[in-house]
């Protein structure tokens, strides 16, 4: 028989009271908690543009090989690493999965590059204030991240490399990394970088480069190459940067084709479409008369990609391809020259084919492959030592030219940069 019943008493109501306060305020709280801070997986994409791209899913003890897309990379699991080889090229792509047409994020994985996807998770509901949260782990090679503007919710990335921290929020950035160091070059936007060796980090501009060497801080940043082209990503209307123009078609009556604004995935890009017989050409162009005689490099950036063309390869000639970049430059005696490259993706199944360069023109650039509908990046050479192989070497940049030349093409195109520093 228990000695003092009433303590009993009062201990239980006590903590019956305690533990339904605490019921009261906790399942609320962690309610509120659960609807404000929750997070579900994205839907990661793996695009190969040219080659072989291997992939190990979590647990895997080997990679898989692709040569097309993998539109749900390992069924959402987080921890998949991606790798190029030599040849090798790819697009990543983060989407919610409840709105699929969102793209959270895109990388561009260059070649012989190694990365891994730690976390990749979207606000679980759209009144949340909580950021996208996609976190990677870069170990050697070279990626481009790019982050759209206007989303419904904000964007935290993050790059953990060997040498630093890269932090994103928005805009365009190059991470490259190696043995000895971790380059960061900002194209668009700002990025965090903190060297990891002592915990030290400032924000990185617009058009400027940090460098962080191994086992030691960040160094000074520096001013990365200019952009010499003005609406890089074709964010205003054609009409005052760009200026659309169509070739007269070869047959009268016929369509010459439009040069258009359009939105996509990627964000905004300009279209170049045309449905017709005989030769035509639909283009635009940008005057951007700059002396560049100073300057020590030059490097131009396009992301294209073909969706039709008719005319296997870019005709007899080499002359008409679904896309081609012509740049006009000025030489130290005065006469004007130009520098082009072609892309197609329909080859010519003839036994005598169509070469595959422009017959006419000087350098003769090989025309490139790029999967049919496939986001395609081209990155070429420093051009300032091969304008000057040419001839007399280049003072004045004088225009910059995307176009579209042949039958029945469809190809758009959804930046382009020519970078040079002095």
């Amino acid at each position: 028989m228990r000695q003092n019943p009433e303590r009993l008493a009062w201990v239980v109501l006590l903590t019956s009271f305690t533990v339904c306060v605490g019921l009261a305020i906790g399942i609320p709280l962690a309610a509120r908690w659960y609807l404000l801070y929750s997070h579900s997986g994205e839907l990661v994409t793996l695009d190969v543009q040219e080659g072989t791209l291997l992939y190990t899913c979590p647990g895997a003890d080997t990679p898989a090989g692709t040569l097309g897309r993998q539109g749900d990379l390992c069924e959402g699991r987080e921890g998949v690493q991606v790798s190029t080889g030599p040849s090798d090229q790819g697009l990543l792509s983060v989407r919610p999965r409840t709105t699929l047409t969102t793209t959270v994020a895109t990388v561009q994985l260059y070649r012989s590059t190694g990365l891994r996807v730690l976390q990749a998770r979207a606000p679980r509901f759209s009144f949340s204030s909580e950021p996208h949260r996609v976190v990677m782990r870069m170990e050697n090679g070279r990626i481009r991240v790019d982050i759209p503007s206007r989303l419904a919710h904000s964007v935290l990335l993050q790059i953990y490399t060997p040498q630093a921290l890269v932090q994103m929020t928005d805009g365009s950035t190059y991470v490259e990394v190696n043995n000895q160091q971790s380059q960061v070059i900002v194209r668009e936007g700002q990025a965090l970088v903190v060297a990891l060796a002592n915990n030290t980090g400032m924000p990185v501009n617009r058009d400027q480069r940090a460098v962080v060497p191994t086992g030691t801080g960040l160094s000074e940043v520096q001013p990365a190459e200019r952009n010499l082209i003005a609406d890089s990503d074709f964010a205003e209307a054609l009409g005052d940067v760009w200026k659309p123009y169509t070739g007269d078609p070869e047959i009268d009556g016929e369509s010459g084709g439009a040069a258009s604004n359009a939105m996509t995935e990627r964000g905004p890009v300009v279209d170049l479409a045309r449905v017709g017989t005989g030769h035509a050409e639909t283009g635009i162009v940008q005057e951007v008369n700059r002396d560049i005689r100073d300057f020590r490099s030059l490097q131009l950036h396009v992301v294209l990609r073909v969706l039709q063309q008719d005319v296997p390869v870019c005709g007899s000639q080499g002359t008409e391809c679904p896309v081609m970049v012509r740049i006009d430059y000025v030489d130290e005696g005065g006469g004007i020259r130009s520098w082009l490259q072609g892309f197609y993706y329909l080859p010519d199944p003839n036994p005598k084919p169509n070469p595959e360069f422009c017959v006419t023109c000087n350098p003769r650039n090989p025309h490139i492959h790029a999967a049919s509908g496939v986001w395609y990046p081209y990155d070429s050479p420093n051009l300032i030592p091969i304008l000057s192989e040419l001839g007399p070497a280049p003072v004045t940049l004088k225009s910059v030219q995307i176009y579209a030349s042949g039958h029945t093409y469809q190809s758009q195109v959804a930046e382009i940069e020519l970078s040079g520093q002095e």
